[in-house]
């Protein structure tokens, strides 16, 4: 099976399957990001209005850990590239 972002002539060319897989890499740490701020802010929604004013620095905390572990994947994916 051939990937179209890794089709070349030649099957020992570096360059396409190094691209697709740092691109690969950039991509997951993107979803990352999408999914934490997705949770924090469907359960920040879902709470009930009282328990959600006090529960904002928590789930903000959370929303940024998997901001700074999507950033570093991503930061892994461009050096690899």
């Amino acid at each position: 099976m051939i990937l179209a972002g890794v089709a070349h002539n030649n099957p020992n060319y570096d360059p396409g399957w190094k691209g697709f897989l740092s691109a690969l890499v950039v991509v997951a740490g993107a979803a990352l990001i999408g999914a934490g701020v997705v949770a924090g802010f469907t359960t920040w929604r879902r709470t009930e209005q009282p328990r959600a004013k006090g529960l904002w620095r928590v789930l903000l905390a959370t929303t940024g850990c998997f901001g700074v572990v999507g950033l570093a994947i991503i930061a892994v994916g461009v050096w690899l590239y």
